[in-house]
C-alpha cells in the first residue's frame, strides 16, 4: 500500500519493487510506505508509473510528461533501454521540438514540480533553450513569460542549472534581465539579486551582452565592474590579435632576412602582449575581490543600521506608552490663575474634589490665624476690666479706701 498525499493506492508489491531502485529499497521490511511527502508525486502521477509497472505501456500528455521524467527519477526507474526514465525523456524531447506552444505549455506544467523537476531532469532549463534557440526563437519572447512566476528561489535553482549547461551565457543574461524587469525590481532584495545575478559568467557572454549589461540599470554594480573589465580584455586581446595578423602579412610580402628579423620583432610584442594581458587578468580579479568584500561590508553596515533604527524605534514607543500611562493616571491640584478652571481640569470630579479641600484647609487656617492674633490683643484688656472690678466690689464691701 503506498500513500501519496492522504490517497492509497494499492499495488502488487513485486510487480513495482521490480523497476523501481528507490520501492526496492524502502519495501523491504515492511509493505507500506507513504511516498509524498516526502517525494514530490501525486497520486494521479504514480498511479500512471504503477501502470507501467504491470504493462510496460504510459500514456503522456503534455501535462503529465514532465512529471512522468521527474517521477521516473526520483524513483529510480532509469535501468534498461524500455525503462519509464528512457520512454518518458524520448517523448519529452519530441513535444518540446515541435512547436514553441508545445513547449510552453510543458514548461508551465513544470513550475509546480520544482526544484525536483529541474534539479533531476534539468526540464525548465531545456524548455527555455528550445523556446529561445529553436527554429521560432523571433516570437518566443512572450512564451517565457510565464518564468517570472516563479519565486526567486526556484529561480534561482533554475539559473544555476543554466549556468552550468550552457556555454554561452547570452540567452542566460536575457531571462535573468527579463525577470528582474517584470518581478518588480524594487521588491527584491540585494541578497537576492546577488545571488541570482552571480550566475552569469561575463567571459561567456557574448560583445553584444556585455555593452547591455555595462548600460543595464538593473544590474548589480559588481557585475557591471566584471563586464566592463572582461569587455576592455576583448577589446586588447582583438587588437593585439589584429596586430599578429598584421605583422604577418607584411613579414610574406618582405624578404627572408626581413621576414626574420619582424619575425623576433613581432615575437618580443606578442610577449610583451600576453605579459598585459596575465597583469590585467590578475587586476581583474583582484578587483572583483575588493568589490565583494565592499558588498559584505556594505551589506554588514545595512544591517547595524536597520538594527539600531529598530531600537530606536522601540524606545520612542516605550516611551510614549509610559507618558500616555501618567497622562491618563495624574490628577490637577492648582487651578488656574483668577480662580478659572484650566482646560485640563475641566469635567475632573477628583480634581474638583480636591480643589474644594483644599480651599476649606486654606480657609481654616486663615481662621485660625485671625482668631489667635484677636486674642493677643483682647486678652490684655479683659484680664485689666474684671481686676477692676474685683478691687471695687471689695471697696465697697469693706469701705476701705486704697
Amino acid at each position: 500500500m503506498i500513500d501519496t498525499h492522504d490517497v492509497l493506492i494499492f499495488t502488487f508489491q513485486d510487480r513495482v519493487v521490480s523497476q523501481s531502485s528507490y520501492l526496492k529499497r524502502r519495501l523491504t521490511a515492511t509493505s507500506d510506505l507513504i511516498l509524498s511527502p516526502p517525494l514530490n508525486i501525486t497520486a494521479e502521477t504514480f498511479s500512471t508509473v504503477a501502470e507501467f509497472c504491470y504493462d510496460g505501456k504510459v500514456q503522456m500528455t503534455l501535462t503529465n510528461v514532465a512529471a512522468i521524467r521527474t517521477a521516473a527519477e526520483l524513483l529510480g526507474m532509469k535501468d534498461g533501454g524500455e525503462s519509464l526514465s528512457h520512454v518518458a525523456e524520448t517523448h519529452f524531447r519530441e513535444v518540446i521540438g515541435i512547436s514553441e506552444e508545445y513547449a510552453s505549455m510543458v514548461l508551465r506544467s513544470c513550475l509546480s514540480l520544482l526544484p525536483e523537476v529541474e534539479t533531476t531532469a534539468f526540464l525548465v532549463s531545456r524548455c527555455i533553450e528550445a523556446l529561445v534557440c529553436g527554429e521560432w526563437k523571433q516570437c518566443c519572447v512572450s512564451r517565457l513569460n510565464v518564468v517570472t512566476e516563479l519565486q526567486p528561489q526556484d529561480f534561482q535553482t533554475v539559473v544555476e542549472s543554466m549556468s552550468r549547461r550552457y556555454e554561452n551565457h547570452d540567452v542566460l543574461y536575457k531571462i535573468i534581465d527579463l525577470y528582474l524587469k517584470e518581478k518588480n525590481f524594487e521588491k527584491l532584495t540585494e541578497e537576492q539579486k546577488s545571488g541570482i545575478c552571480n550566475w552569469i559568467e561575463c567571459r561567456k557572454l557574448s560583445n553584444r551582452s556585455l555593452v547591455n549589461c555595462v548600460q543595464n540599470p538593473r544590474m548589480p554594480l559588481r557585475l557591471v565592474v566584471r563586464a566592463v573589465l572582461v569587455e576592455h580584455l576583448n577589446a586588447r586581446h582583438s587588437i593585439t590579435l589584429a596586430g599578429a595578423q598584421h605583422h604577418q602579412l607584411q613579414l610574406q610580402s618582405n624578404t627572408e632576412r626581413q621576414r626574420r628579423s619582424m619575425t623576433l620583432g613581432d615575437f618580443l610584442r606578442r610577449d610583451a602582449a600576453l605579459r598585459q594581458t596575465a597583469q590585467l587578468k590578475a587586476a581583474m580579479d583582484s578587483t572583483n575581490a575588493r568589490i565583494k568584500s565592499l558588498e559584505e561590508e556594505l551589506s554588514n553596515m545595512n544591517k547595524v543600521l536597520q538594527e539600531h533604527q529598530r531600537e530606536e524605534e522601540e524606545e520612542e514607543e516605550e516611551e510614549k506608552n509610559v507618558l500616555g500611562s501618567e497622562r491618563s493616571a495624574s490628577f490637577h491640584f492648582a487651578s488656574g490663575e483668577n480662580g478659572r478652571i484650566e482646560r485640563a481640569e475641566r469635567w475632573s470630579v477628583s480634581s474638583s474634589r480636591i480643589r474644594f479641600d483644599a480651599r476649606i484647609l486654606e480657609n481654616h487656617q486663615a481662621g485660625r490665624s485671625s482668631f489667635s492674633v484677636d486674642d493677643e490683643n483682647v486678652n490684655p484688656k479683659m484680664t485689666k476690666t474684671f481686676r477692676q472690678r474685683l478691687m471695687s466690689g471689695l471697696k465697697n464691701a469693706f469701705r476701705v479706701s486704697i
